[in-house]
């Protein structure tokens, strides 16, 4: 299954579990505040029978599926681009809307099985103000709270959120992995011709080009670095089908294929260069004020290294010898020695190749 499904269709489960236990949550809290309210009543019989469970249900999937259409559909309009408060601020008044228009659905609903009938306009005439204050508190509140932390698993990238609440890293670990830094080629002189703003715009067309090419070759976004962006994989899944190599050429294709667009716009069509290595690093959570996992080792140097010595080489990627003695397979790429190179910084000289595009399927 495309890597891109799998992190949407694992959003859409989560909210909709998130959502029953909101909802059982406030059933629980109903029978707690107002438990003494439904003795001896019809809706004492209506709670105590199995009914109240299938509204939980069918509300909280009903409400979910809501929640989710609406992230996915802003999602593919300007307001994604819009700054974070204004999002889940534009947000919460769809999820509103949605949760009105899906309790009136239940309320019909149950009304034409002659379930609520007689309940509904009982409960009504016993619920004070105060309920329907803590009601509309209770629910915006879980609105505003799933969507802050949707909108904040999205900015520290899928996944990284829950490590970082488990404390996955907060002792320091190694792991063999492989970064990429892929840095766009002239960027002070496409800077000083945009200038700062328009430079900007392109940046974020260029990254947002990038972003299904990264869920599909299974990669993960570590940092932006001004016009830089620093890709990580797991040693599995970038040696995996090449897609650590993959990557940069689909981004290539993807950034050539929109090249009317960037000329129309910006007058320029972008290129990108990259140097790539894999190895051990010691993943840590670092910081206090504001946290985030870090990965320190030398793979990240030599592959800044490789990167910035792309341009005296004439081409657009570069890999260290110990990546390419892993790589499983060269069919479809060309794979050239450069020779034995001694990197800034680096005592010992090491072998690097270049990466060529021949036939690749990207």
């Amino acid at each position: 299954m495309y890597r891109k499904n799998r992190i949407l269709y694992a959003e859409w489960i989560f909210v909709i579990i998130y959502w029953i236990v909101v909802f059982y949550l406030y059933y629980i809290y109903i029978f707690w505040g107002y438990g003494h309210l439904f003795t001896d009543n019809i809706l004492r019989q209506y709670f105590d029978s199995s009914y109240i469970h299938i509204e939980i249900l069918v509300q909280s999937i009903l409400f979910g599926i809501s929640f989710n259409l609406i992230n996915t559909l802003t999602d593919q309009t300007k307001i994604r681009r819009l700054a974070l408060w204004k999002i889940i601020f534009i947000k919460t008044a769809f999820y509103l809307a949605a949760a009105f228009l899906t309790e009136m659905l239940i309320v019909d609903l149950f009304y034409l099985m002659g379930i609520t009938e007689k309940n509904y306009y009982e409960f009504h005439t016993i619920a004070t103000p105060g309920f329907y204050i803590s009601f509309l508190s209770y629910f915006l509140f879980s609105i505003l709270f799933i969507n802050f932390f949707l909108q904040m698993n999205r900015k520290i990238g899928p996944g990284n959120m829950f490590k970082l609440l488990i404390g996955r890293y907060h002792t320091p670990r190694e792991e063999k992995r492989i970064f990429m830094f892929l840095d766009l080629i002239g960027s002070t002189t496409i800077a000083e011709k945009l200038g700062h703003k328009e430079y900007s715009h392109l940046l974020r067309h260029c990254f947002h080009d990038l972003t299904d090419i990264v869920l599909k070759y299974r990669a993960e976004i570590y940092q932006y670095v001004g016009d830089e962006v620093v890709l990580s994989w797991t040693e599995k899944s970038g040696l995996s089908h090449l897609n650590c190599i993959k990557t940069f050429f689909a981004f290539e294709n993807e950034i050539n294929s929109n090249d009317s667009y960037y000329l129309q716009r910006f007058n320029i069509v972008p290129k990108f260069s990259a140097g790539l290595d894999m190895g051990m690093v010691t993943v840590a959570e670092i910081g206090d004020i504001k946290r985030e996992i870090a990965f320190h080792g030398d793979v990240l140097n030599t592959a800044a290294r490789l990167q910035a010595i792309c341009k005296n080489y004439d081409c657009n990627m570069l890999i260290s010898d110990y990546l390419a003695m892993n790589l499983n397979a060269t069919d479809g790429f060309d794979k050239k020695l450069i020779g034995e190179i001694k990197l800034r910084g680096k005592q010992e000289r090491i072998k690097v190749y270049r990466i060529d595009l021949e036939k690749i399927n990207v």
